[in-house]
This record gives C-alpha cells, sequence and structure tokens, in this order.
C-alpha cells in the first residue's frame, strides 16, 4: 500500500512537470494593457501544438498527490490522524478547484482563441477573457490550499516519534515551500494570478520535487 502511494506520487510529480516544461511561458511582460497581454495570449494559446495534452498532464499531478499524499503521512505517522485528515481535506479541495482551472484553461480557452482567430470580436474577446480570470482565480485558490495541505504534511514529519535527519530536511523545506502560496497571496506578488508570477516556476518545480522527496521518506523507511 505505502509503495503503491509512493509511486502515484512520484508519477504525478512527474507528469506536471512535465507538462509544465511544455507549457509556454505566460509572464507579465507580454502586454503593457490588459488588452494586449489577453491578445498576446490568445496568439499563443492558438498556435501552441499539444495545449490539450500537456494541460491533462499539469492538471494530473495534484490530483495524484491529493489522492496519495496523505496516505504516506498515514504510514509515517500514524498517530497524527487529526493532522492526516486536514492535509487530505486541504489537498482535495485543492485537486478539485485545479481540475475545474485546468479544464478551463486546457479545453476552454482553445476555443475562445480559435473565434478570436476567425472573428475578432470584442464579444469574443471579453469571453475568453472572463474563461483566463475564472481558470486563475481557481488556480490561486488551488494553490493556496494546496500549500497548505503540502505545510501540514511536512510538519507532521516534525514530530519527535521516529523522526530521522531525512524527515527533518523534508519536514522544514515542507514547511517553507508550502507556506509560500499564502504569503505570496498576501503580499499581492499573485495578484494578478500565480501563473505570471515570476516565481512560479521555481516554487511549481519546487513543490514537485518535495512531493518526490516525500515518497522517499516511505521508501528509506522500507
Amino acid at each position: 500500500m505505502a509503495w503503491a502511494a509512493g509511486a502515484i506520487v512520484i508519477l504525478g510529480s512527474l507528469l506536471f512537470l512535465a507538462g509544465g516544461r511544455a507549457h509556454p511561458s505566460i509572464g507579465a511582460a507580454a502586454g503593457a494593457s490588459a488588452d494586449e497581454f489577453f491578445r498576446t495570449f490568445a496568439e499563443k494559446v492558438h498556435h501552441t501544438d499539444g495545449w490539450h495534452a500537456m494541460h491533462m498532464l499539469i492538471l494530473v499531478g495534484p490530483l495524484c498527490w491529493a489522492l496519495a499524499a496523505p496516505a504516506l503521512l498515514e504510514v509515517l505517522r500514524p498517530h497524527a490522524r487529526t493532522l492526516t485528515s486536514a492535509a487530505r481535506s486541504a489537498l482535495l479541495l485543492s485537486g478539485a478547484l485545479w481540475a475545474v482551472a485546468f479544464v478551463l484553461d486546457g479545453f476552454g480557452a482553445p476555443v475562445y482563441a480559435e473565434a478570436m482567430a476567425g472573428a475578432g470580436s470584442s464579444g469574443v474577446m471579453t469571453s475568453f477573457q472572463a474563461n483566463a480570470v475564472m481558470m486563475s482565480r481557481l488556480g490561486l485558490v488551488s494553490w493556496v490550499a494546496g500549500g497548505l495541505g503540502m505545510a501540514i504534511l511536512a510538519g507532521s514529519l516534525l514530530a519527535r516519534q521516529a523522526r530521522t535527519w531525512y524527515q527533518i530536511v523534508v519536514g522544514v523545506s515542507g514547511v517553507v515551500i508550502g507556506a509560500w502560496p499564502l504569503l505570496a497571496a498576501l503580499e499581492g506578488e499573485y495578484s494578478g494570478g500565480p501563473f505570471i508570477s515570476r516565481f512560479w516556476l521555481p516554487n511549481a518545480i519546487a513543490v514537485a520535487l518535495w512531493y518526490i522527496a516525500l515518497a522517499g521518506c516511505v521508501f528509506r523507511r522500507r
């Protein structure tokens, strides 16, 4: 059971990283005004091959983490049921919102982008913007909730019972990485959305690698 959960967590991280690597960069520099930014974004969506596939890969990662990571905590800290329950709730909320956000971005955005390329009407542009804003806001709430769930998982590793130097490193790093999305949101770093933040890429990579390290806690224990 523990090995299977660890394998699911690692697979989710690898798929998440593969999808993110294929995704074109979308930054605030894409346009000086909102209209210019969204038109540039729509052109990238329209001309990027494999848009659906890469978003499915990005979508699957947090779902794997939500399903399997709490099971790892149950093995490592079988008596920390309250923390496990809290982490599972936060991660399930994160995974559900993440799925909706990336369905909007992966499958809704191309429909509007294609219509804009053909007609370019203001109504289609407004719909594309609304889709992007909903995706961004849902993604923000999901990323913050996922960070909190991750921090809870990491904090549980720091309990005195049977902790090792490896678990201490994973625990401390997980608390720091997991707390970052909430701090960034409160400081306004994510005011335009987490995905155009200058810190989005390193934070996303750090989260994926941390879950691989979490699975390593179980493999090392075995």
